[in-house]
């Protein structure tokens, strides 16, 4: 299924013409990364965002308010340790970031993704996870998310999932 969307101003399908392979590798590397710093029962909603100064920010809100709870912030030469869980997702994410940025018209300012360690989803007309009122708008249904991964329905980014789609991105 393909559905029309704007992507930073140019009209754009909602999945590729072909699966896009090297896409969806690089998103299941971040959701299997991410999945030990999400642990099980917290209700946690992992953020991964990479902005035009060069830095890579993991971001975690609570799903019961949207309260942003802990971020990290790092460019590349001050990444978290290779073989910590931290270390390893941030390495993940920028290639993914690197890799999604290069398909848009032009990069925004900044670009992220959020993951449930299941599913990996951003939002073409509005990139920036880390923006006021990112959540809500999607949690409301006012936004819609491109999945890379399906998140999980019933897990922490169900309130995202359960509104406008605007399909699958692989």
């Amino acid at each position: 299924m393909h559905r029309n969307f704007d992507w930073g101003g140019a009209e754009t399908k909602g999945s590729l013409p072909r699966p896009n392979r090297h896409l969806t590798a690089l998103a299941q590397d971040v959701a299997r990364l991410a999945r030990p710093l999400l642990p099980a029962g917290s209700n946690l909603i992992l953020g991964l965002e990479a902005t035009a100064d060069g830095q890579i920010h993991l971001l975690w809100w609570r799903q019961r308010d949207f309260k942003r709870i802990a971020a990290i912030s790092a460019t590349p030469d001050a990444f978290c340790a290779e073989d910590s869980d931290e270390g390893a997702l941030q390495e993940a994410a920028a290639a993914l970031l690197d890799y999604l940025a290069g398909r848009w018209p032009s990069p925004p300012e900044a670009l992220g993704v959020v993951t449930d360690g299941t599913g990996v989803a951003f939002a073409p007309d509005h990139p920036a996870p880390s923006a006021e009122g990112w959540l809500m708008r999607h949690a409301s249904g006012e936004g819609s998310l491109a999945m890379i991964l399906d998140l999980d329905p019933m897990g922490p980014c169900g309130l995202l999932a359960g509104g406008n789609v605007a399909g699958t991105f692989h």
